[in-house]
């Protein structure tokens, strides 16, 4: 690594740093945070804009962002991101366990404080006795938020380390230690049109997005995709009756899909023509989130990135389940599945 230094200039801030630090380093060096999470590059809570300057991108530039844990100084440089709410880290218990359909569940946590996140982001759960996983918190399907409580979907997997015990080893009143906010993936207020799309319980941050464009943004054109192995895992039929009430158009897609209420394509292949102006969040199985991101890069369009991964300790059994659809929380993961 180089001796040499160089000032970087962060959301307005200069500092100091040396030639060949990561910007998430060159700013703990100024004693500024920039968001962060898995440092790996795969949760892209640390991406940042690019406003100037000489910064090696190490292969993870999206028009002008790069990730701030991989990409590097080479000189002089401005960047800025998105100021979210701070991490914390928040004790609260399991208030109740739902099921919304086979395999999946409504969990509803009651905290002791009011936890802040932006629609689009994730918290890290750790159920006592379990290890942690990362879940994207969401608007209730009945749409009966309280302040004090976090919703998450969870798919359960059968003898999976934490989301078999949902109903059995945890139940109402089990402690719960919630971490976050993380996640880049979040609603901006921007007039672009939108498009979303989903597998699986990354429907759970796309609908929680939905809700707010279509609460908080009124005539914002905006269009859905959600997507499921079968449609056994279409879960979200009360979502879709609101959405398409309020004009936003969704279409519903499984492999065993009958092409009339349901597609049989993949999401991506049923994104349709984007433009650069399109602004683009995705969330899911790591294949569809890499399909659309591929898509975006292509017409130009500014894309959010939400990719569930598998937990190290229940790989093996979803490798066997043929499954990848929730996010994981190992050490270098951005989200969590069982």
């Amino acid at each position: 690594m180089s001796n040499s230094t160089c000032t970087v200039t962060i959301n307005g801030k200069k500092i100091k740093a040396n030639v060949g630090d990561t910007l998430i380093d060159a700013g703990l060096g100024g004693r500024l945070v920039i968001p962060h999470d898995c440092c790996s590059g795969q949760c892209e809570t640390c991406r940042v804009r690019v406003l100037s300057g000489k910064v090696d991108d190490l292969g993870t530039r999206e028009k002008n962002t790069v990730l701030g844990c991989l990409a590097v100084l080479e000189g002089d440089a401005e960047i800025s991101y998105d100021p979210v709410p701070v991490v914390r880290t928040t004790k609260g218990t399991v208030e109740s366990i739902r099921k919304i359909k086979d395999d999946y569940l409504e969990v509803r946590i009651r905290t002791v404080r009011p936890v802040t996140w932006l629609a689009g982001q994730y918290l890290r759960a750790t159920f006592a006795g379990c290890p942690p996983r990362d879940y994207s918190p969401t608007t209730p399907l009945s749409l009966d938020a309280e302040q004090d409580v976090i919703v998450f979907h969870i798919k359960v997997y059968p003898n999976s380390t934490v989301s078999s015990k949902l109903g059995a080893d945890i139940t109402n009143g089990h402690a719960v230690k919630l971490r976050g906010p993380f996640g880049n993936a979040f609603l901006r207020r921007q007039p672009e049109p939108i498009l979303l799309t989903s597998t699986g319980t990354g429907f759970a941050p796309i609908w929680s997005i939905a809700v707010a464009v279509g609460m908080g943004q009124p005539g914002r054109e905006i269009r859905m995709i959600a997507g499921a192995r079968t449609r056994d895992g279409l879960y979200m039929r009360d979502a879709v009756r609101w959405l398409q009430a309020r004009g936003i158009p969704i279409t519903l897609t499984a492999g065993d899909g009958d092409n009339e209420t349901v597609r049989t394509e993949r999401p991506h292949e049923l994104a349709g023509p984007l433009t650069p102006a399109h602004v683009v969040y995705s969330a899911g199985a790591p294949a569809h989130v890499e399909a659309m991101r591929e898509l975006a890069r292509q017409a130009g369009a500014t894309f959010y990135a939400d990719p569930f991964y598998v937990a190290e300790e229940d790989r093996g059994l979803l490798a066997i389940a043929g499954t990848l659809l929730r996010k994981a929380s190992a050490p270098f993961s951005a989200a969590s599945a069982g």
